[in-house]
Order: structure tokens, then C-alpha cells, then sequence
């Protein structure tokens, strides 16, 4: 046993978690979460009442759940693997504003996009249709508004951070996000991370 274990799903936001503590190189454990029996899902929502992947038990017994919260506590946990500039400069600041940034804009347009159902009480085919159209033009304009601050090929330059491959991970899940130079760049350069493309590929992204 690793001490660490991450509760995941394919195509998911847990993809950029895996792709974290493969570039740390830590040892980790993994659980897939698609066993919809009553007691599965007991046992994970005991984890996680939200229900929601990514989810990842850590060695000291915490148990963390939101994406951008587990990549923040794991930069806590080995600052010596950068997955974030060193705390109090600049550049960490920036990395951390845009990883933000993304998780409470671009990640929930996603979600609107991909299951607008959900979004609305009445989800009927015109209200569904008018949820995802919205949700499409709320994450173009975000994916412009990010490659604007991106300096080449990552958002900080030459050095990749994990908030490009959250970006890229995003980018997956928005085809025209991919048709702007800069993010083409940007994830390009992050899947040539052997850390980064193994997580990739075993999440099922690029298919």
C-alpha cells in the first residue's frame, strides 16, 4: 500500500490529479468509481457526500475532494516537485489565480455543457439545447481570456506548472478552446511530459 489512494473515473477531472502525483513520483493507489451498487456508492459517498471525483486519501489519513484543492494541498505536501512556483513570488501567484480561475469558470461550463439537464427544472430539449449554447460561448470567452496571459508555450513561459496541464485538461473537453494558437501550444508541449501523457492516456482523454 502507498499511503495514498485516488478515487477516479474516466474522462474525468481526476485526470489532472493522476497526472500530479505521477510527476511528484509518489506511489498511489487507485480506485475506479463506477460500481453503481448501493453499497459502493455508500462507501465513496461516506468519502465524499458529494459524490463527485476526484477524491484522494492521503497518507496522513485526510481525505480531500475538489480538483484544485487536491493539486493546492499535494504542492503543500512536496514543494520540492514544483508542480507550483515556489510560495510568495509572483509566479505563484499567477499560476494559482489562473488554476482558480478555471476551476470555478471554465470546469462548471463544462458541466453545464455537457449535462445540462441538470441545470434546469424543466429540461426540456429547447431548455437543454439553450444551457449548452450559453455554456459553449461562457468557456471560449474564458479559454481567450487565459491564452491572452499565456507567455509560450506555458502560461508562465518555459516552465510547465500543473495549472497548463489542468488548462489542457479542460481544453480536451472544449474543441474550440484547441483552435487558439496559444492553447494548441500550450497542450502540446504539456503531453510531451511522459508523467502527463501516461495519466492522459490512461483517463481516456484525447480519443
Amino acid at each position: 500500500m502507498s499511503g495514498y489512494t485516488l478515487y477516479w473515473r474516466p474522462g474525468t477531472g481526476s485526470m489532472v490529479v493522476d497526472a500530479a502525483l505521477r510527476l511528484i513520483g509518489v506511489g498511489f493507489d487507485q480506485v475506479r468509481v463506477d460500481d453503481t451498487s448501493e453499497r459502493a456508492r455508500a462507501e465513496f459517498l461516506a468519502l465524499n457526500p458529494a459524490g463527485k471525483v476526484p477524491v484522494l486519501a492521503c497518507a496522513a489519513g485526510s481525505v480531500i475532494a475538489e480538483s484544485a484543492a487536491i493539486l493546492l494541498a499535494l504542492d503543500d505536501l512536496f514543494p520540492e516537485a514544483r508542480l507550483l512556483p515556489p510560495r510568495g513570488t509572483p509566479a505563484h501567484a499567477t499560476a494559482v489565480q489562473w488554476l482558480i480561475f478555471m476551476a470555478t469558470n471554465i470546469y462548471p461550463a463544462a458541466l453545464r455543457y455537457y449535462y445540462p439537464d441538470r441545470h434546469t427544472a424543466q429540461p426540456t430539449l429547447e431548455a437543454c439545447e439553450a444551457i449548452r449554447n450559453q455554456a459553449g460561448r461562457d468557456m471560449s470567452r474564458d479559454f481567450a481570456q487565459l491564452a491572452a496571459r499565456i507567455k509560450g508555450p506555458f502560461l508562465l513561459g518555459q516552465t510547465m506548472t500543473i495549472t497548463d496541464v489542468y488548462a489542457a485538461m479542460l481544453a480536451d473537453w472544449h474543441d474550440p478552446a484547441k483552435d487558439l494558437p496559444e492553447i494548441s501550444l500550450l497542450v502540446n508541449a504539456v503531453l510531451q511530459e511522459p508523467a502527463v501523457a501516461a495519466a492522459w492516456q490512461h483517463h481516456g482523454f484525447g480519443a
